[in-house]
């Protein structure tokens, strides 16, 4: 039998690996192949290795071993001869590590591979992909032959048209919390041409017409609004109360109960929270809450980066993208017969404190001049950090190797070397990326209607994502192959670059009024756009990096820091280009905790004042924008605001037990833990603020959980962060307002 469309889902089950595939006409198909991984381990005595391999609680766990040559370590030139043991059972990859690391009480072994999802696993062997195009043959003993008439390179790629889903409930809410023991009241499903609503006289009934209904649409694509935390352990715990199990696979088994409770982690210097998944079998369940995407018009960047990433879908839309990266290098590394080492340790080469004042720097930011300036040119260097990787050649296996000590490839400052002689690991494996997002920006231009614009857009910014996170995972703790020396001459190499620009800038007497970076801000008197291509070409000729020229601003501030005014903060301004659009970095319309409406009164004061063509214009334009503040100000202080237009949303730091200052955030959270609710740093709290000067109350602010028909905002303090918002733009323009 051949089927042929494309890779939807993959999962291990029962020993085999499951696939579902989508084909032309819409309909799915199920196939199995009988395999499952390997992990591998090394040692530096064979006698041991074959010991641990007939060890009876190893046997336990595999169907059969072998030995094989591999190599053990990213700069290793040649291969070593480990341990392959072939799994019984995909999902006993760590029970299995255990069990050697018990036995390995003299740290003689060295595993490899275990963290590899089984599904990857198969990808990278098989040379497939999710969402690939193929057509597929299942052969004699249970295997699978796979033909791909695709590639993760391609941007022109065709894939059928997928349904999807809004699945939503709502409780018979006996508490001022939703609880599982609340019974349900009505569940209903959104899909593109109808809503519809199941409403029972029993919750059975309700529970069985759920499945009806989604068992006759077939969905792909189930979204949810926290259906990881909340929505779908809710019905599995209703449909367990009334003797059922809750059928929403495709896979004919009940959707098994997640894990209680989330993770917590630390990442780019914020704590995040991430909660237990629920996964669907031969569909994707998608949490707007707890997923990369929030909504399914950015389905297309999901795409895209399971495709590049040869990650599962349901896997990837609940990943970080440092383990997007990850599993692109590990499909290198797996093609190089490279192994993945279990619990990497991503260590520093000793410096001395003379080496780390030089070598322990970021980017080159040289500080705004703060105030308003005229007539001020932005150039940005196009993915300037992935770009120093794969053109520079930066890796854990390129920095220092041991095959090129007089190599001519030096980075500036700190005097390392680079290999000449072999592509490094980790630039071979953002070629993809930065090629295909190249491409999907040739695609934009050639756009034709919002739904292509639309399309490539999510791509290209998924891509560029990618090329962002790329730069601080190649020092990164959990980074199977990063190393702290790539990431530093990463910066080295970008102050290097951006301190020619500057240069560049200044000998062609532009006068520079601020650099951070990767972006450059100049000013010459009288310039044309003739004389900015000039300087373009010259800074490219001087970089060997390409640089765009985003325009030029009518009017730009650059805003100072809040405890020194002569100080310029170098991610704090905004100005107005020549065709009117505003750009605009860490100012209120910039930060995810600020209400809607003063975001909205800021956009919108911010689009009268580019009305004004330099900064004379613009303080002409200020008695408008008074009026336009005694709006807003007048709806708050007669209480016409909408409460969810005032929705205060902020990430917690740390556990709410542990809040001490009586703020407003611990005034939430006291509350929300008074009616049993308690909440892990990370997760995301949202509050109005209805009684904002009792400080020693516990009731200055209501979290949402809590609002209801008699909750009531504080407009005298709204009214004082609404001026706050409204000086953030006007005070470089002579406009302070008092209230």
């Amino acid at each position: 039998m051949t089927v042929s469309g494309w890779l939807f889902d993959a999962y291990p089950l029962n020993g085999k690996m499951v696939f579902w595939i989508k084909d032309e006409g819409g309909r799915s198909f199920r196939l199995e192949d009988n395999w499952t991984p390997s992990i591998y381990v090394g040692s530096e005595s064979k006698v041991d290795l074959n010991i641990l391999a007939t060890n009876l609680a190893v046997q336990h766990h595999i169907k059969g071993y072998d030995f094989v040559s591999r190599y053990e370590r990213i700069g290793d030139r040649e291969q070593t001869r480990v341990l392959e043991l072939g799994l019984a059972d995909s999902s006993k990859r760590l029970p299995l590590a255990n069990t050697i690391e018990d036995i390995d009480v003299h740290d003689k072994f060295r595993l490899y591979n275990v963290d590899i999802l089984p599904q990857q696993n198969y990808f990278y062997e098989h040379d497939i992909f999710p969402l690939a195009q193929c057509k597929v043959d299942v052969q004699k003993e249970g295997r699978l032959g796979w033909q791909i008439t695709d590639d993760v390179r391609f941007t022109n790629y065709r894939l059928p048209d997928f349904k999807v889903v809004n699945l939503d409930v709502s409780l018979k809410q006996e508490g001022r919390l939703p609880s599982f023991t609340d019974k349900i009241d009505t569940i209903t499903i959104k899909t593109d041409n109808e809503t519809i609503e199941i409403q029972e006289r029993s919750e059975e009934d309700v529970l069985q017409e759920l499945m009806r209904e989604v068992g006759k649409i077939d969905p792909d694509f189930i979204f949810t609004n926290d259906g990881d935390e909340f929505v779908f352990p809710y019905l599995i715990e209703r449909a367990e109360n009334n003797g059922m199990q809750l059928m929403l696979n495709r896979e004919p088994i009940p959707i098994p109960k997640p894990p209680s409770g989330g993770k917590t982690y630390f990442s780019y210097g914020r704590v995040h929270y991430r909660a237990s998944s629920v996964m669907l079998f031969g569909r994707m369940h998608l949490d707007t809450s707890n997923s990369l995407i929030h909504d399914s018009r950015s389905l297309h960047g999901l795409y895209e980066l399971a495709r590049v990433c040869r990650v599962p879908l349901h896997a990837i839309s609940r990943s970080t993208i440092g383990r997007a990266l990850t599993s692109m290098q590990f499909y290198l590394a797996h093609k190089r017969k490279l192994l993945v080492p279990y619990r990497p340790a991503n260590l520093e080469k000793l410096k001395t404190f003379k080496e780390l004042v030089v070598a322990d720097r970021g980017g080159l930011i040289i500080e705004p001049r703060v105030g308003v300036h005229e007539r001020v040119a932005e150039f940005d260097f196009v993915s300037l950090y992935p770009n120093i990787i794969s053109k520079l050649n930066i890796g854990a296996d390129t920095i220092n190797c041991g095959c090129c000590p007089n190599s001519k490839k030096i980075v500036p400052e700190l005097g390392y070397h680079v290999c000449e002689k072999r592509r490094g690991l980790v630039p071979e494996s953002l070629e993809i990326p930065i090629k295909n997002r190249r491409e999907y920006k040739q695609l934009r231009k050639l756009a034709t209607d919002d739904k292509s614009w639309a399309i490539v857009d999510s791509r290209r910014d998924i891509l560029r994502v990618i090329g962002h996170v790329s730069f601080g995972y190649q020092g990164h703790a959990h980074s199977h192959f990063g190393i702290l020396d790539g990431h530093i001459a990463i910066c080295a190499w970008a102050r290097f670059i951006a301190n020619k620009a500057r240069k560049a800038a200044e000998a062609s007497t532009y006068e520079v009024l601020h650099l951070i970076i990767d972006s450059l801000f100049t000013k010459k008197s009288q310039a044309t756009y003739q004389q900015y291509m000039k300087l373009k070409e010259e800074i490219e000729q001087a970089t060997e990096f390409e640089i765009n020229y985003e325009g030029e601003f009518k009017w730009i501030a650059f805003l100072p820091s809040k405890n020194n005014p002569m100080v310029g903060v170098p991610n704090r301004y905004f100005g107005c280009y020549e065709d009117g659009t505003i750009k605009d970095r860490g100012i209120e319309t910039r930060r995810h905790d600020t209400p809607y409406y003063f975001s909205k009164f800021q956009r919108e004061i911010l689009g009268i004042m580019a009305q004004g063509n330099n900064i004379k214009e613009v303080k002409t334009l200020m008695p408008k924008v008074r009026e336009t503040f005694q709006k807003y100000r007048q709806k708050l202080k007669e209480g016409r605001v909408q409460l969810v237009d005032l929705i205060f949303t902020e990430m917690l730091s740390k556990d709410s037990n542990t809040y001490i200052v009586n703020s407003a955030e611990r005034s939430a959270t006291c509350q929300l833990e008074d009616e049993g609710k308690s909440m892990r740093a990370g997760q995301v709290l949202q509050y109005i603020i209805n009684d904002y000067y009792r400080k020693n109350s516990r009731k200055r602010t209501v979290p949402v959980e809590l609002i209801n028909e008699k909750t009531t905002y504080d407009a005298r303090r709204y009214i004082e962060l609404l001026a706050r918002t409204c000086n953030s733009v006007t005070e470089p323009f002579g406009l302070t307002i008092n209230d």
